[in-house]
């Protein structure tokens, strides 16, 4: 079976590392964008996260969107 390219969006809240986690430890998933409101200067799982843009989301199957709503 094909993996499920996920992005994550909110992905430095509460709820976002465990969707992170969560999602590495199921075969079936492969993450291929964390987003997040403001710029990060880290990596997360080899990973730097990006602002949410179009372009963050074009490589994905399946986005998971925690963040906060203005």
């Amino acid at each position: 079976m094909k993996k499920i390219k996920l992005a994550i969006t909110g992905c430095m809240g509460r709820m976002g590392r465990q969707i992170i986690r969560s999602a590495q430890s199921d075969k079936n998933f492969k993450i291929v964008s964390l987003t997040e409101n403001r710029i990060i200067n880290k990596k997360i799982i080899g990973i730097k996260p990006s602002l949410n843009t179009e372009n963050s989301f074009k490589n994905a199957n399946l986005i998971i969107d925690f963040t906060v709503p203005k």
